[in-house]
């Protein structure tokens, strides 16, 4: 029985697990482990000693497990039969996942259910080498990225179908472009808890393409087509239904009332015309507060009207106006001083009894007749 001194990697860093091909040791064997590895011995189905990157000479005091086992002598040279396997903790990126079915889906705008599939990508990364060989190793000599898909296929496409059909019905179909971050991170923290009791990390999980059945897409185009031309209609009506509200809103400006007195002024009206409820005097004594609101929004008409009157008032004070521009002239302007038109002057003529405005050619005041003067 030949037995190994040296015992190391010898693959390449895309492998996760490596068994050593030799199974036949002895105390003074030299382990390497390299970086970024773990070597853990295995033992009729058992998980026994495990070492972290460094070189180590076996010795019974750093193979304790190994040692109760088969009864190792200390200080000698004792040879004991192991299985060894480097596990690679490096992380691998870029493993391609892809349901291998379709899965339904609800379209919560349309209510619709359609078809589809998902694709994208992940990394891993082993966390626990003892827990993966304990489920996953068996009589495997290795274990590459290929190996991890094929042991996990139906276990991990089995949970993503079921997860991706409720995150994606949680948007529209026609905007899972703007949600796959979303939808990426709802679906990978529910695998990588499954994933985690195997001893490996699932990490960047991507959801990179959802393809919907073609005649389905067609139906669902079909129906945001009718949904956007209703829509629009819709806009259409609230437009018009704007355009007359503005409208209303003006032509009460102008006439000097508000929406809440027009109202106050129709229900006070109907009052007025119910004969059977004017003639109740309970009635009217409820049409009290009804008649102060009409009563103020007369009031509020009639200082309206004053405030015209006198702006009218105001402006015949001042004198005559441009007979050209319009513009207000003070008493005894001879030109206009906005346009330079010639403005006749005429002189006001008061009788000097009564002082009633009389005109200027006029002999006898048409009040009192008292005779003018030089007249």
């Amino acid at each position: 029985m030949a037995i190994q001194e040296v015992i190391k990697y010898d693959v390449d860093n895309q492998t996760l697990i490596y068994k050593y091909p030799k199974e036949d040791f002895n105390t003074l064997s030299q382990l390497i482990v390299h970086e970024s590895q773990e070597a853990v011995f295995f033992s009729d189905g058992q998980a026994l000693d495990s070492f972290k990157a460094g070189r180590y000479t076996l010795e019974t005091k750093n193979i304790p497990l190994i040692s109760k086992l088969r009864n190792l002598v200390s200080g000698g040279v004792s040879p004991f039969h192991v299985e060894v396997y480097f596990i690679n903790l490096a992380s691998m990126m870029d493993v391609i996942w892809g349901t291998p079915s379709q899965v339904t889906v609800r379209d919560p705008n349309y209510g619709y259910s359609y078809s589809a599939g998902a694709s994208g990508s992940f990394g891993l990364k082993v966390t626990d080498g003892r827990k993966l060989l304990i489920n996953l190793v068996g009589t495997e000599n290795k274990m590459s990225v290929q190996h991890v898909q094929k042991y996990f296929k139906d276990f991990i496409t089995t949970r993503v179908k079921n997860h991706i059909a409720v995150e994606l019905g949680k948007y529209s179909f026609n905007s899972f472009n703007e949600h796959l971050n979303e939808i990426s991170d709802g679906v990978g923290k529910q695998v990588e808890q499954y994933i985690a009791d195997y001893g490996i990390q699932i990490f960047n999980f991507f959801v990179s393409a959802v393809t919907i059945n073609p005649d389905d897409l067609a139906q669902l185009k079909k129906l945001d087509n009718s949904m956007a031309q209703k829509r629009f209609e819709a806009l259409g009506n609230r437009d018009a239904k704007v355009i007359e509200a503005e409208g209303l809103a003006r032509s009460r400006q102008i006439q000097g009332y508000t929406w809440q007195q027009e109202q106050q002024f129709d229900v006070s009206k109907a009052f007025a015309q119910n004969e059977g409820f004017a003639g109740n005097p309970a009635n009217m004594m409820a049409q009290i507060p009804l008649a102060f609101s009409m009563g103020d929004m007369l009031k509020d008409s009639v200082a309206i009207g004053m405030q015209s009157a006198q702006s009218a008032s105001t402006a015949d004070s001042q004198g005559k106006t441009c007979p050209k521009c319009g513009t207000v002239l003070s008493e005894g302007m001879k030109f206009c001083p906005n346009c330079g038109e010639k403005v006749q002057v005429q002189t006001a003529v008061f009788c000097t009894e009564c002082g009633t405005q009389i005109d200027k050619d006029a002999r006898f005041c048409p009040n009192c007749g008292t005779r003018r003067d030089g007249r």
